[in-house]
């Protein structure tokens, strides 16, 4: 039971955190390719236009996902809702029925988490910096390389039936990552990084697929991970840019003790 609460509260972190965050890294220091391959920039600005360009993403400083997530190990189904404002500012509710509700978000200055398996959280050392990074409204998009000190194109492979450019890059704290980008679309397609998982930090393997076009921009409406061969999907249903409630981004009051407690 202790190892499938903590499987769970990890797969739910990372689902909270997931959707369409990239967090890759970087205004390059070094940006190579092998075998004359395409430098990692030009692979960034290609995936930028093909979501639908930078003045079209910049239009845009407010969203809405509504998505079901599904952790077959465990038999899990629910539904996983997330609202988002630029610059820096997201809460994530995850419905898990007789599991119970998880909420966590990031307010602008305070990352916070509450899970029945848990408890209530402010965030802080790593937690705190993932949900920062995940936070950022344009991060997967416009900020595709925030903070890498090298990057570099360095194959070709194939997956999910096409060719897909990988992508290599090292962040100042020498932690690596890959990204992937299709061959046919230049829609970023997958990354494989260090993310948190039951034991800590673990290796994992996200996948982006199924893109459509909303309001004049793709987005993916399919997301797996895998970690520890514990896979989480996330299967968007719906993506709304219309304006939040003004209290979408308020402290929930449980976390708001905790912090004047603090």
């Amino acid at each position: 039971m202790y190892i499938f609460k903590k499987y769970l509260s990890r797969s739910l972190f990372l689902a909270a955190t997931l959707a369409f965050t990239i967090n890759a890294y970087s205004e390059p220091v070094e940006d190579t390719a092998d075998n004359n391959l395409p430098l990692v920039s030009v692979l960034f600005a290609k995936h930028i236009e093909a979501i639908g360009g930078g003045k079209s993403l910049r239009a845009y400083t407010k969203r809405t996902i509504t998505s079901k997530l599904f952790i077959k190990a465990f038999g899990i189904e629910g539904n996983l809702n997330i609202v988002a404002a630029a610059p820096n500012k997201m809460t994530t509710t995850v419905d898990l029925g007789k599991f119970g509700v998880n909420r966590s978000g990031f307010n602008g200055s305070v990352g916070w988490s509450m899970d029945a398996m848990s408890g209530n959280k402010v965030l802080d050392g790593e937690a705190l910096q993932a949900m920062i990074a995940k936070a950022n409204f344009y991060g997967d998009n416009l900020q595709l390389g925030k903070g890498a000190i090298k990057q570099k194109t360095v194959d070709v492979v194939t997956f999910d039936g096409g060719e897909q450019f990988r992508v290599f890059l090292l962040n100042a704290k020498g932690e690596e990552s890959y990204l992937y980008f299709s061959k046919e679309t230049g829609l970023l397609s997958g990354m494989d990084r260090m993310e948190f998982g039951a034991m800590g930090k673990v290796p994992t393997q996200i996948r982006l697929s199924s893109y459509v076009e909303l309001d004049g921009l793709k987005t993916v409406r399919r997301i797996s991970s895998s970690q520890n061969g514990v896979e989480t999907i996330i299967e968007i249903n719906s993506v709304s840019y219309d304006d939040l409630a003004g209290n979408a981004f308020d402290l929930p009051s449980e976390i708001q003790a905790l912090v004047k407690n603090q």
